[in-house]
């Protein structure tokens, strides 16, 4: 293993190497619960600080908080980029955790300062919204760094010659994705009540000073840390076989009047132009090269169907906390929860239903003789996505009723309105179905890139599912603008939602995803699975099992062309680093806890 940095001792005998778990993961462990408290204590009740404190239009803040979900989803492809080909993890993990922790501290300053945020019911002005949105992007660039990066870094230090690492590497991932669970929980329930009831700026300088701890925690290791020497990263292997492949397709039909050679890639294959990439036409990669470009290709109309569901996802975050701003939010007395707080049941829905699928459901299905495949579940998913919606709707329109009639609670006059008299809890439900459509859905999808992918193309492929989580971001945005243009005599999500129609929107986008639903069907049923098993991979990313290692397929070509859309695969040596994320084969990961 080439390594970077200060050299570490090997221990004589196995048995003296220190517990990797124990010494090392702390470190890394501390990191990955701050950056998740801090993250979530933002955004969680974002969309509340610029409607009430920053005197954004509800639409508007709803909009700007899409936006910049998208980025923190769109950020890790560079910090990815840059971990696995240019100045390795360890340095991308510090750099861009320094650049989020300024970005919090900046937020959590703008809160203070009565010069950096408007008056009440005053618009802010171009300085006030310089300070916000600096600090906003600057906290999702820095999150693109640590994103992709952390987990991954975590599994290269253990070592798999060892049989102690080989046991203490799961364990690692079950303690990787408990703390992110405990962080987000902490922010949901405790951090946005604190935002609420005590102050903003207090509310803002804990995620900002959770931060700080973050980069502290992830710097006092690394003297103990593995480094790995930064390789090529998959993105510009998968870039430069597409480019090459279609500029050699152009030359060859000018230079000889469209006349071709025999085909590397029978032509019964999809995307069998990609071929031209390859040195037998005149390209730069070899045949192995290409195939797996061609075998992530494939994945592309899967890719697409997916993204409609990322835009009903980021509803979550920012309309269904709108319209629970204005239900009755009284717990017990006089104790008040944020709307946002009603994220929480889907963190709940998620913890349950997650084991009770993977231990209870499958199998017994499977005992039935009826086994899911992964699109399957990511077109159920699809499907509860939109019952979401429906619920959502059912709520909306109950809650209008009300506020027809008058049921207000006394004295709840707010900036978007009178707060009807009805629980938030009537909100559950509608939440409840996006963490079910999680479980589904959003596990579905990673499992699928994950696995159809070729072993050294996966970090590639799990980037694509960021990338449908950014693009669902921003569609949701445009949408929001776009519904804003087509309701401008009476529209629908107006300032005071009491008097829109935010039901019609939430129906718009049950009808939306409806049609995605049935597009998925389609693209899913021309898809064949690609039946390859996966090499065992030396070192961090390699997972522990009892079986003996299996053997890597051997680069012989064979296809049916009676297959035309999945062609049997193969690995060639592996020369790229792992970007996005390190997961054990079987990732049950939702979107939430990424």
């Amino acid at each position: 293993m080439e390594v970077e940095g200060e050299a570490t001792e090997v221990p004589a005998q196995e048995d003296e190497k220190p517990s990797t778990l124990l010494t090392v993961c702390p470190f890394i462990l501390g990191n990955e619960f701050c950056e998740r408290l801090a993250f979530y204590g933002l955004s969680t009740n974002l969309v509340v600080y610029l409607n009430r404190q920053m005197g954004m239009d509800t639409l508007d803040a709803a909009s700007q908080v899409n936006l910049w979900a998208g980025t923190c989803y769109m950020t890790p492809l560079i910090g990815a980029y840059l971990a696995d080909g240019v100045i390795g993890r360890y340095k991308t993990i510090v750099l861009f955790s320094c650049a989020y922790c300024i970005g919090m501290f900046c937020l959590a300053l703008s809160a203070a300062v009565p010069e950096l945020h408007p008056a009440p019911d005053k618009y802010p002005n171009f300085m006030q919204n310089a300070v916000l949105f600096g600090s906003l992007y600057l906290i999702a660039l820095g999150t693109g760094g640590i994103k992709p990066n952390v987990s991954a870094f975590g599994a290269e230090q253990f070592d798999e010659n060892n049989e102690r690492d080989v046991k203490e590497k799961k364990s690692f991932f079950n303690w990787f994705y408990f703390v992110i669970n405990c962080g987000s929980l902490i922010a949901s329930l405790l951090i946005v009540w604190i935002q609420e009831t005590i102050s903003w700026s207090i509310g803002f300088a804990i995620p900002a000073a959770a931060m700080l701890l973050a980069v502290v925690s992830f710097v006092s290791g690394r003297k103990r840390y593995t480094h790995m020497k930064p390789k090529e990263s998959p993105l510009s292997r998968f870039t430069g076989v597409l480019m090459d492949a279609w500029r050699n397709k152009r030359t060859r039909r000018r230079l000889r009047g469209g006349e071709t050679t025999t085909p590397l890639i029978p032509h019964n294959i999809s995307y069998a132009w990609i071929e031209d990439a390859a040195a037998e036409r005149g390209g730069k990669y070899s045949e192995a090269q290409v195939e797996e470009v061609r075998l992530v290709v494939r994945m592309f109309p899967i890719f697409v169907t997916t993204i409609f569901y990322w835009i009903i996802y980021q509803q979550m975050g920012s309309v269904f906390v709108e319209q629970g701003e204005l239900m009755d939010r009284t717990l017990v007395g006089d104790f008040v929860i944020p709307a946002a707080s009603l994220s929480s049941f889907d963190t709940i829905s998620i913890i349950i239903l997650v084991p009770l699928f993977d231990r209870v459901i499958y199998p017994m299905l499977k005992r039935l003789g009826f086994r899911p495949t992964l699109l399957q579940r990511i077109g159920w998913g699809n499907f509860i996505a939109v019952l979401s919606m429906l619920a959502a709707a059912g709520v909306e329109v109950w809650r209008l009723h009300l506020a027809d009639e008058k049921q207000f609670i006394d004295g709840s006059a707010s900036r978007s309105g009178e707060i009807v008299n009805m629980s938030v809890f009537w909100q559950a439900p509608q939440y409840l179905l996006v963490g079910m459509s999680e479980v589904l859905g959003s596990i579905g999808q990673m499992e699928f890139f994950y696995d159809q992918a070729p072993d050294s193309m996966r970090s590639l492929c799990m980037a694509m599912q960021l990338l449908s989580t950014a693009l669902g971001g921003y569609l949701s945005s445009a949408i929001l603008f776009a519904v804003q243009w087509a309701t401008q005599k009476h529209p629908w999500i107006p300032r005071n939602l009491n008097k829109g129609r935010l039901d019609l929107y939430f129906l718009f986008l049950a009808g939306l995803m409806m049609v995605n639903v049935i597009l998925f069907m389609f693209v899913a049923m021309g898809y064949e699975y690609k039946k390859v098993p996966h090499r065992r991979r030396s070192g961090a990313a390699r997972d522990a099992e009892d079986e003996e290692p299996e053997e890597p397929v051997t680069a012989t070509r064979h296809f049916e062309r009676t297959q035309p859309i999945a062609a049997p695969g193969f690995y060639a040596q592996p020369s790229y680093a792992r970007s996005i994320t390190m997961m054990a084969d079987s990732p049950l990961i939702p979107a939430r806890f990424r």
